[in-house]
């Protein structure tokens, strides 16, 4: 019986809403042109006269720099691949991986038994053709032999002079040595591994200085040059910035790619950047200390024209700008605006020449 009583009262109300809307589509029918046209221009007017909410920015003046942004493997300022210079068996290592270690340090010990055997034997033969050198000179100066007896005789005690040199260096080079100093970064041999000359034994980086090599297109060329400084950041050290400079500008544009060889170099001394590590570079160009800054917001730009919307009192005015740098959200306005003007930043898209306006925060 409820529901009933609901149902009866649901489409009474549907019937009398019905209603006023067909009376008002009747009352408008009743209406001439001229009457509907002029009732379409006052609700046009009232829609253009409608008070518009906005927010608004003030122009200020202070300092913006203008820097180039790009990205960038870091890689270690020094780098080293460590090879054996003779042959031998691997008799010991000293370093691991992750190791810091000077310039000169030993790093492995190359059996060195033959050679020391070859050493001997050639330290012996050279004391007999010393002897055997002085008897020639002896003779030679009483002209008891040749000049020719005499040079063959100097002939062989320097040959194998030189070998005795040459025997010595390879004995030292079984000592493999860091040539730079860094950290260890890959072991490649193992203990009884024989390793032939030239065979790759470690390879090392010095990671106290890092750099960052950007290729930048040749447009930017007269902006970047040696000395300027540099901002850098990676992901996995977020919320921290490391400055540096840039080090060296190449002298030529890659023609191929249109780009040329910037180099950022920072100091690492707690290591905490890593070769091989993405990083996002800034490098700082130039820098305005009395610029006219703005929220980047408020600008508008249409084609080739660029406008913001200037507050005055309660109505807008549309003013064309010509901006230079930008930093952030804040863009610098060279032409257009002074210190203090006020400028819509929010709501501009229901705006037009001398539209009304109230601000809000």
């Amino acid at each position: 019986m409820l529901k009933l009583f609901y149902r009866i009262l649901w489409l009474l109300t549907l019937t009398a809403c019905g209603g006023e809307a067909s009376k008002q589509e009747s009352n408008d029918k009743k209406k001439t042109p001229a009457e509907r046209a002029e009732a379409r221009e006052q609700a046009k007017a009232a829609f253009k006269g409608r008070v518009i909410p906005v927010s608004v920015a003030t122009v200020v003046e202070g300092s913006i720099d203008a820097s180039y942004a790009a990205t960038a493997t870091l890689s270690a300022v020094e780098e080293a691949l460590v090879v054996a210079r003779t042959q031998g068996i691997v008799e010991s290592i000293f370093v691991e991986e992750g190791m810091v270690v000077e310039a000169g340090k030993p790093l492995a010990q190359l059996d060195t038994r033959r050679l020391s055997l070859d050493l001997a034997r050639t330290e012996t033969n050279l004391e007999s053709l010393k002897r055997a050198l002085d008897r020639a000179e002896q003779l030679f100066e009483k002209k008891m032999i040749s000049p020719d007896t005499f040079d063959q005789a100097r002939f062989n005690h320097d040959r194998e002079a030189a070998t005795l040199a040459l025997q010595m260096h390879d004995l030292s080079e079984a000592t493999i040595r860091a040539p730079i100093s860094g950290v260890i970064t890959m072991r490649y041999i193992k203990v009884g591994n024989t390793l032939q000359p030239n065979a790759q034994a470690f390879e090392m980086k010095r990671a106290d200085v890092v750099e960052a090599i950007l290729s930048v297109p040749e447009q930017e060329l007269l902006k970047l040059a040696p000395g300027q400084p540099a901002t850098i950041e990676v992901d996995a050290l977020a919320g921290r910035a490391f400055q540096g400079e840039v080090l060296r500008v190449a002298p030529e544009v890659n023609a191929d790619t249109g780009t040329f060889r910037v180099t950022v170099q920072l100091p690492n001394p707690d290591n905490a950047l890593k070769p091989g590590m993405f990083a996002r570079v800034s490098v700082l160009y130039d820098r305005y200390d009395k610029a006219l800054l703005l929220d980047r917001e408020a600008l508008i730009t249409e084609r080739d024209r660029q406008y913001v919307y200037l507050v005055d009192d309660d109505t807008v005015t549309q003013r064309e700008v010509e901006t230079g740098y930008s930093e952030g959200d804040q863009i610098e306005i060279k032409v257009g605006l002074t210190a203090g003007d006020r400028v819509v930043v929010r709501g501009q898209t229901a705006l037009k020449e001398g539209s009304p306006v109230r601000v809000v925060q």
